[in-house]
C-alpha cells in the first residue's frame, strides 16, 4: 500500500470518526452560543408548571367527563348494580325502609288476634298463638327473599341504570340542590341514589305475589349514599368553571411545555426531561388515588356502608381518571424515549448510527437483488423532513383524539410510527449514492438530519 493511499485510508477512517461524532448533533446544539443562560430558568420555570398541571388536568378531565356526559355517568356506575357487595347494601335498606313503612308484626298480630276473637276451642287459640312468631317471620323472610331476588335480577341493573340516565338529565336540579333528583348531590359532596323507586318495584311485586298488605307501603323518601367527593362539590359550586377548565388546562399545560422546550440551550433534553416530569407527576397521581381510596373507605365505612361496597364505590368511580394516569405516564415516558433518542449523548448517537448503519445494509441487498428504489428513493430522501413531521403529526393526532385514552393505544402509536419511520429510513436514497457507497457526510443521522 503507498504512502497516498495510507493517508486515504487514515483520511477516511478520520472522516467516519467525526461523522459518528456529529450525527447526533441537533438543532440546541446549534443555539447553545446564541442562547444566554437567561433563557434557562423561565424555561425550567415553564416546563415544572407543565408538569405540575399533568395531575389537574387528569382530575379535572375526570370531573367534567362524569358531571356532563350521560353515557360516561352510565357507563361509570351501573357496574356497580352487578357488584355483590351493592347489591347486599341496597337489599338491607330497601327491606329497612319497608320494614320502617310496615308493621309486618303488628299486622300479623292484629290478623291472629282477629282469628283468636272467634269462638275457638282453647287448644285452638294455644295453636293459633304458637304459629303467630312463624307467621311473623315467613312474611319478613317472603320480604326479604323477594328484594333480594330483585336486586340480583337483571331487571334490577336495569332499574339502576335508568335510575342514573334519568338522574343525569337532571343534574341541573343536582347541581342547583333539589333534593328530587334522581341522583342527588348534597351540600356535604354525598352522591346517593334514591330508594322510592326500588321500594315501588319491590312493592308491586309482593302485591303479585298475594301479599295485599303490601299496598299499604306508602311512597319513599330516602337516599342511599354511595360516594363522598369534594370534586362533587366543586362541580356543584363550579359548573360552568368545570368546563371551561376541562377544555383550556390540557391545552395550558402543552403551551407551558412547548415554549419552555423552545426556550431551552438544549432542547431534546429539555424535552426529556418534561416528559420524565410529566410521568412522576403521574405516577403521583396514582400514589394519591391509592392514598384516596384509605381516606373514601374511612369515611364511608361503617357508617355509610359494609367496607366492601365502599371499595367496589371507589374503584369504581376512579377508574377514568386512574387509568388517565396511567395512559398519561406510558405516554410520556415514551417521549422522553424519543426525545433521549434523538439527544445528543454519545449513546444516542451510536444507537442512530447503527439504525442508519443497518437501513444502508438493507438497501444494499435490494440493490444487489435488483430492488433498488430509484428516483423514488431519491425524492423520498428529499421530502425525509416533512415525511417524519407528518408521520409524528399523525401519530399525535391519534393519541390526542383517541378516547378513552389507553396505555396499549399510546404503545401501539408509537410502534406503529417507529415502524413508517424505519421505512422510510430503508426507502429513501441520499442523492448522488450508488448503493449507500457514497452517503456524504451528515446524512447518516435520521433523526440528526432532520432536526438541523
Amino acid at each position: 500500500m503507498t504512502t497516498t493511499e495510507d493517508e486515504l485510508a487514515a483520511l477516511r477512517a478520520e472522516n467516519e470518526r467525526l461523522r459518528i461524532r456529529l450525527a447526533g448533533q441537533d438543532s440546541d446544539d446549534m443555539t447553545v452560543h446564541r442562547r444566554g443562560w437567561g433563557w434557562a430558568i423561565p424555561s425550567a420555570a415553564l416546563i415544572v408548571v407543565g408538569a405540575l398541571l399533568a395531575p389537574v388536568v387528569v382530575i379535572t378531565t375526570w370531573a367534567q367527563r362524569e358531571v356532563t356526559s350521560t353515557e360516561a355517568f352510565v357507563a361509570t356506575f351501573a357496574p356497580l348494580a352487578r357488584d355483590r357487595a351493592v347489591q347486599t347494601l341496597v337489599a338491607d335498606r330497601t327491606v329497612g325502609a319497608i320494614e320502617d313503612q310496615l308493621d309486618v308484626a303488628g299486622l300479623t298480630g292484629a290478623l291472629f288476634d282477629g282469628i283468636r276473637g272467634l269462638d275457638l276451642p282453647p287448644r285452638a287459640k294455644t295453636a293459633l298463638s304458637a304459629l303467630e312468631a312463624p307467621a311473623t317471620a315467613g312474611i319478613q323472610d317472603l320480604v326479604s327473599g323477594t328484594v333480594d331476588r330483585f336486586v340480583a335480577s337483571d331487571q334490577f341493573a336495569d332499574l339502576w341504570k335508568q335510575l342514573l340516565r334519568t338522574g343525569h338529565t337532571q343534574m341541573v336540579a343536582s347541581l342547583s340542590g333539589d333534593r328530587r333528583a334522581a341522583v342527588a348531590i348534597g351540600a356535604d359532596g354525598s352522591i346517593g341514589i334514591q330508594l322510592g323507586p326500588v321500594v315501588a318495584e319491590v312493592k308491586e311485586r309482593l302485591v303479585d305475589r298475594g301479599l295485599t298488605f303490601a299496598e299499604r307501603i306508602p311512597a319513599v323518601d330516602r337516599t342511599i349514599v354511595i360516594a363522598t367527593s369534594d370534586a362533587a362539590v366543586r362541580a356543584q359550586t363550579g359548573y360552568t368553571l368545570l368546563q371551561v377548565s376541562a377544555v383550556w388546562l390540557p391545552w395550558l399545560l402543552v403551551a407551558c411545555i412547548a415554549v419552555g422546550v423552545v426556550m431551552a440551550r438544549r432542547r431534546a433534553r429539555a424535552l426529556t426531561l418534561a416528559a420524565v416530569g410529566v410521568a412522576l407527576a403521574m405516577l403521583a397521581t396514582l400514589a394519591g388515588i391509592g392514598i384516596g381510596r384509605v381516606f373514601a373507605v374511612r369515611a364511608l365505612a361503617p357508617d355509610l356502608m359494609p367496607r366492601n361496597a365502599a371499595r367496589a364505590v371507589y374503584d369504581t368511580v376512579v377508574a377514568f381518571a386512574a387509568h388517565a394516569a396511567v395512559a398519561g405516564a406510558v405516554l410520556a415516558a415514551c417521549v422522553a424515549l424519543v426525545a433521549w433518542f434523538a439527544g445528543s449523548s454519545d449513546t444516542a448517537r451510536r444507537l442512530r448510527h447503527l439504525a442508519v448503519r443497518g437501513a444502508g445494509a438493507l438497501r444494499r441487498r435490494g440493490d444487489a437483488l435488483g430492488i433498488g428504489t430509484g428516483r423514488v428513493g431519491v425524492q423520498l430522501y428529499r421530502g425525509r423532513v416533512v415525511i417524519r413531521a407528518l408521520i409524528a403529526l399523525g401519530a399525535g393526532t391519534v393519541i390526542v383524539l383517541g378516547r378513552p385514552l389507553e396505555p396499549a393505544l399510546v404503545v401501539w402509536t408509537l410502534v406503529g410510527a417507529l415502524v413508517l419511520v424505519a421505512v422510510l429510513e430503508v426507502l429513501q436514497r441520499p442523492e448522488g449514492a450508488r448503493g449507500d457507497a457514497g452517503v456524504s457526510p451528515g446524512t447518516d443521522d435520521p433523526v440528526g438530519s432532520a432536526a438541523h
